[in-house]
């Protein structure tokens, strides 16, 4: 489908506009277009908010308002996505944004999409201390632990965290997968942390717990 220059999904998103991105959501899932398709255009615009806030072009309330229109985005998007494919129902997953970090809008693209995978999502929320996480993943025994982090200020919090979950999980898991994600991750803060994955993609990060899983 060709999308007119100015009315391209992730470009709407950019320019806060709701109902026009809402619109043309429906209008291309009516013409039977992949979901999946539509997340990945709902990332990019995402992630062109998130740097234009990093900037200083767009403030707080721009991301709020953004996050909001991918709520309702994939509100619409995850129950397609769930009719499409076969729901596997392949194992649980513990989520969270460390402590020092409010961002959670790639979290939550994440969990939407792991959800419509068949995948259990027990989301945290944001800001979450390392102990409340590590009682969490005692409580519940995922199979993966999901840890977010935007800012590099929450490395300290990832270490902790990570520490303290393998110490509390050694007893009942050789090793309990975790992946580390957002824009402040790399293969350097993953080996760094001892993480056993990360991602900067939402997209992706299906494809990475499925692949720790396998």
């Amino acid at each position: 489908m060709s999308t007119p220059p100015g009315d391209r999904l992730d470009d709407l998103i950019v320019r806060m506009d709701e109902r026009g991105a809402l619109a043309l959501i429906r209008e291309r899932l009516d013409a039977g277009e992949d979901p999946a398709v539509l997340v990945e255009e709902c990332r990019v615009g995402m992630e062109q908010v998130g740097r234009l806030y990093q900037d200083g072009t767009y403030y707080i309330s721009a991301l709020i308002m953004a996050g909001e229109i991918i709520r309702e985005a994939t509100e619409l998007l995850i129950p397609r996505m769930t009719a499409v494919r076969e729901r596997t129902g392949t194992g649980k997953m513990v989520i969270a944004t460390v402590r020092g970090d409010i961002h959670d809008i790639g979290k939550n693209i994440v969990i939407a999409l792991l959800d419509a995978d068949g995948f259990t999502m027990i989301d945290l929320g944001v800001n979450v201390a390392p102990q409340q996480i590590a009682g969490t993943v005692q409580e519940e025994r995922p199979d993966v632990l999901g840890l977010s982090c935007l800012l590099t200020s929450g490395y300290e919090s990832l270490r902790q965290t990570i520490e303290l979950v393998r110490e509390r999980t050694a007893s009942w898991h050789r090793r309990l997968p975790i992946v580390i994600g957002g824009a402040a991750v790399d293969e350097m803060v993953r080996e760094r942390l001892g993480a056993d994955a990360w991602c900067d993609d939402a997209a992706r990060g299906l494809g990475v717990v499925r692949s720790l899983l396998d």
